[in-house]
């Protein structure tokens, strides 16, 4: 086929293909499948590429940046009245991302002997709650920090509620000696025992939810709680970087590979190698290895920690 023919068809195809229709209403804030509709964008055209799917029911478009008034101004649209937002919305309006069942619902409290109307999208949870366990957060009702930590320690699966408590004590909403205090207050509510083990995991030093997750793994699987944060210096002292986590001792690192763009991976790549040019091994996890060979990354771990004669001089 002739090179220039191929180029006029598919000059012709590119002509007859439309753009996507956005309209100006719904790209500075979220907005409902509903209010999408009515400003004539399909629910079918919610799932191209120019939009970015919030919570269920809830949409944005993909350029709104993922702010704190962005996340509260989506809980508006569908927060029922006389509700609260508790759990892993409260969790995620903190700051906190979780991965769980049902986590793309919001999830709203409801007071003790208080019945809610059922509305799909809405994980309603009947919970005791005292007036200083809530507080308004830019017109948005919402557990105190405090208080969804303990929640989610207790309702959500181990490693998430690690999430939660890391994510939020690093933001410095909370800390251990305010969450052990609340702990001993409420030592009667279901799921205590759970939140005992996420008060023992947590490290306020943590600065993703991927380092909490690989950082947990290995520790449930019976390897020393490594280090985190750790910093780098060379011969004379200087400090040249900074690892997400280690084995101080045994002079080993663990990175998170969490780079989105070509640039940042090849400044973590130059970071790493300037470390290894220090005599450090580095061991770096991407989300793959975790959610699919989890094993191999604690397998890995344990043999080169054996391996490793324990330095004696530190970093």
């Amino acid at each position: 086929m002739d090179a220039r023919l191929g180029f006029a068809a598919n000059s012709r195809t590119l002509r007859g293909m439309r753009s996507a229709y956005v309209p100006e209403a719904l790209i500075c804030a979220p907005f409902t499948t509903a209010q999408a509709k009515a400003a004539g964008v399909s629910e079918s055209s919610l799932r191209g590429a120019q939009w970015r799917h919030v919570f269920y029911g809830v949409w944005a478009h993909r350029d709104l940046p993922d702010t704190r008034e962005h996340r509260l101004a989506a809980v508006k649209l569908v927060l029922p009245e006389g509700a609260f937002v508790c759990g892993a919305t409260g969790a995620w309006l903190y700051g906190g991302d979780v991965q769980a069942r049902r986590a793309d619902q919001i999830w709203v409290g409801a007071c003790t002997g208080r019945r809610l109307r059922p509305r799909a999208g809405c994980l309603v949870r009947e919970i005791t709650v005292n007036e200083d366990d809530l507080t308004v957060v830019a017109g948005v009702p919402v557990t105190t920090p405090v208080r969804t930590v303990f929640d989610c320690g207790r309702w959500l699966p181990l490693v998430e509620g690690v999430v939660v408590a890391d994510a939020l004590s690093h933001a410095g909403l909370v800390r251990v000696a305010g969450l052990t205090h609340y702990r001993s207050r409420h030592r009667a509510l279901r799921g205590v025992r759970q939140f005992d083990r996420v008060l023992e995991l947590m490290e306020p030093q943590s600065e993703s939810p991927m380092q909490t997750r690989v950082r947990v793994l290995l520790v449930r699987n019976g390897l020393p709680c490594p280090d985190v944060q750790i910093l780098i210096a060379d011969r004379s002292g200087t400090v040249l970087a900074r690892a997400d986590m280690g084995y101080i001792a045994h002079r080993f690192l663990i990175e998170y590979d969490g780079a989105l763009h070509w640039e940042q991976r090849r400044a973590d790549d130059r970071r790493r190698d300037a470390i290894r040019d220090l005599g450090w091994t580095v061991y770096v996890v991407s989300a793959r290895d975790y959610y699919e060979m989890p094993e191999r990354i604690v397998a890995t771990v344990r043999r080169a920690i054996s391996r490793a004669e324990p330095s004696t001089t530190g970093r």
